[in-house]
């Protein structure tokens, strides 16, 4: 079509001059093109109409909703399409239109297109009945939009002579109660007004029905999924009302409502409700939020609901038409609005909705125009474009969720590329510690052998050296070989801690060398070494512990030789249970007690290392004329 060419080119422009390109211009000038097709082919009728008879139109009114006949006299001619409320204001009831042509000799059948009848209606043809709604009273059927075709023959058709049509209709005064165009003619030329009427006024409302149904599920789902994206949650409602309400356009019965009015009420109501649910949608989908303002909209929805629930039936129709006002004018406003903020801030994705927004606007205001009855039409451009504007703005909502998409995508290659590199680092961080740990390993182990030096053959050291010193020339060579023999095996026991091993030995084994040769040693010294072991035979520790034992016990008994000047000291190494006491005491000059805690010096400073090595603690007591030194050892077990 030419003038759909231009409208698309005009949506290019329009897309250039609001900032889209590439993409999103093409999908806009294109969704622009779609849109201005569409609202030509509703404003230019696909099918022309066929040449009929010429008809004479007469309407009269029946008293009450009963009767099968017309009334005989008061018949009034009538021009279709006919609204009653203008010339019987306040009339409910039934209205009897009689429809006459002479019908051509030469053609023995015609085609009968009634398009619309509201409420409800009966149909004969020269006396007989050819059509009749379920229900005539309330509550009435409703066949408001739903076209009839009849295809009339002999022998219920008068070629060469006059032709009655009569169409009985009950209808409601505040709802528009009236009879629509009607054609006779030839039926291969009627048939297709027929479908293109049941097409605009059934099929594209059932399948407008549907895709509301299907995205209403679609973006419902995606808000319960996540609910940080309002927008989705909002246009879900939106078209869950939208649904509600555009099913009048197809129903046939009020029900579960008992009368018409009270489906009225319902359809009404649920406008509004969809009006303002759409006004929240595009500022949620702007990005905005006015609380202030959007509590007034919930309350003019619920103002709307109340009103049209409590409103008397003589009251009804006033009541609808205002609010239906109100709702048209909100669902415009709203339209319009957008428009203005999308030319303000223009930006591709506020843009991408504009179109849309655009039609939506369109056909509000003629509606709006029509329910006002400023337009002579009965056909409601909202309820055929509002599929196609639900559709497209479900792909905008789809388009931002596939963007979405891309950059969780994005963000998610930009993390991984962070974790490798986090992990690199970290490995580079690991293998640096290990090295550093390797190291001070070493030097630990180091540190240990020093003080294994110290506090053993250190200790024999000085024990032999004060022997040499106290009695020099008493020390047989018996006694000086016993000495070197004994700085040997101290030595050797050094050797072993350091991970040889040649089978698993009790403690009291470990312990009986070491006993023998401090206690040879003391009392060489003039000591008197008195020990106290018990439960030590079947006592098993792994090598480092027992050694770690048996310095801490040399040290202290060397400490003992070298500053006690004590006369005796006593030795516990007793088990009891799951823990093991070592305790040594001695009568000698003893210590501050303030000053040995916080002495530095290399025996005590060890005999600390070893103890907190252990899992336990050093325990210093020096009363007067006493000294005790002792740890108690949680065994494996306890």
């Amino acid at each position: 079509m030419p003038h759909q060419k231009h409208l698309s080119q005009a949506g290019r422009e329009l897309a250039h001059r609001s900032g889209l390109h590439g993409t999103h211009a093409r999908f806009a000038a294109l969704i622009f093109g779609l849109l201005a097709g569409l609202c030509l082919w509703l404003a230019v009728p696909t099918t022309a109409r066929a040449e009929q008879p010429p008809l004479r139109i007469e309407a009269v009114r029946a008293e009450g909703w009963q009767g099968e006949v017309p009334p005989a006299d008061g018949w009034t001619p009538v021009v279709l399409p006919d609204t009653w409320a203008q010339r019987w204001p306040g009339f409910d009831g039934v209205v009897w239109y009689r429809l006459q042509w002479e019908q051509p000799a030469d053609a023995p059948e015609a085609g009968v297109l009634l398009e619309y009848l509201i409420m409800a209606g009966a149909v004969w043809l020269n006396d007989t009945p050819i059509s009749r709604d379920a229900s005539l009273v309330e509550p009435l059927t409703r066949a408001w939009n739903t076209p009839h075709y009849w295809l009339i023959a002999a022998p219920l058709l008068r070629p060469g002579a006059t032709n009655t049509l009569l169409v009985r209709v009950s209808g409601l005064a505040a709802y528009q109660a009236g009879l629509g165009p009607v054609t006779v003619g030839l039926p291969a030329a009627i048939w297709p007004q027929y479908e293109q009427q049941r097409s605009v006024r059934r099929d594209q409302q059932l399948f407008g029905l549907a895709i509301s149904t299907v995205v209403a599920v679609f973006f419902g789902v995606l808000w319960v999924l996540r609910r940080r994206e309002t927008a989705y949650g909002w246009f879900a409602l939106m078209s869950c009302l939208w649904l509600v309400f555009a099913s009048n356009q197809v129903v046939t019965s009020p029900w579960p409502f008992a009368s018409t009015d009270g489906w009225q009420a319902f359809s009404t109501s649920s406008l509004m409700a969809f009006c303002c649910s759409f006004l929240i949608f595009a500022l949620r989908f702007c990005e905005r939020r006015l609380p202030r303002f959007e509590a007034g909209v919930a309350l003019l929805a619920l103002a709307c609901w109340l009103d049209l629930w409590l409103a008397a039936p003589a009251e009804m129709g006033l009541h609808r038409s205002l609010w239906t006002v109100a709702a048209i004018l909100v669902y415009t406003l709203a339209s319009g609005g957008y428009l203005v903020y999308a030319g303000l801030v223009r930006t591709r994705r506020i843009f991408a909705l504009a179109p849309f927004m655009l039609a939506g606007c369109v056909a509000g205001v003629h509606d709006l125009m029509v329910f006002l009855q400023l337009i002579d039409s009965n056909v409601y451009y909202s309820a055929m474009v509002s599929y196609v504007t639900v559709f497209g703005m479900a792909l905008v909502l789809a388009g931002r969720f596939v963007q979405s998409l891309q950059r969780i995508e994005n963000f998610n290659t930009e993390l991984i590329g962070e974790v490798e590199a986090a992990r690199t680092e970290l490995a580079n961080t690991l293998a640096q510690r290990h090295a550093l740990e390797l190291a001070h390993a070493r030097i630990g182990e180091r540190v240990n052998l020093a003080s294994d030096l110290h506090d053993g053959l250190g200790g024999m050291l000085v024990g032999s050296i004060a022997t040499l010193e106290n009695a020099p020339h008493s020390q047989s060579a018996p006694q000086l070989l016993a000495m070197l023999k004994s700085l040997r095996d101290d030595l050797r026991l050094i050797i072993d801690a350091t991970g040889r091993d040649d089978g698993q030995r009790s403690f009291g084994e470990l312990l009986a060398p070491l006993r023998h040769r401090t206690t040879q040693l003391l009392d060489a010294n003039g000591i008197e070494c008195r020990w106290q072991v018990a439960g030590l035979d079947r006592l098993e520790l792994p090598p480092s512990q027992s050694l770690e034992l048996l310095r801490f016990l040399q040290e202290a008994l060397t400490n003992v030789l070298k500053h006690s000047g004590a006369r005796f000291v006593d030795v516990s190494l007793l088990r009891s249970g799951d823990a093991l006491l070592l305790a040594v005491q001695d009568n000698g000059c003893g210590f501050v007690q303030k000053a040995a805690e916080q002495s530095t010096g290399a025996g005590l400073r060890s005999m600390r290392a070893r103890a907190h090595r252990l899992g336990s603690a050093l325990q210093l007591e020096s009363p007067p004329g006493k000294t005790r030194v002792a740890l108690q050892l949680a065994l494996p077990g306890s």
